[in-house]
């Protein structure tokens, strides 16, 4: 069995790791690595997030509801 997880003391940082796996949801990896790492998330908290989807903790009500991330609409392709 694996270890236990650490308790989530840094907060803006798990906000931004569920930002990042709601980017992946509607982007791909490589646009959500960029966010995460543009708000300081550990490399190895990215990486594991990223290429380990069981480890992933759950989303807390607050953290699932964010505003729609959508791809940009190019010209005549609306």
């Amino acid at each position: 069995m694996s270890a236990p997880r650490q308790r989530r003391h840094d907060q803006a940082t798990a906000n931004a790791v569920a930002r990042g796996l709601n980017i992946l949801s509607v982007r791909d990896a490589e646009v959500a690595r960029r966010y995460m790492e543009h708000k300081h998330v550990p490399e190895s908290v990215i990486e594991r997030t990223l290429t380990q989807p069981g480890q992933r903790r759950k989303l807390s009500p607050e953290q699932c509801v964010s505003e729609a991330i959508m791809p940009l609409c190019r010209r005549g392709n609306h």
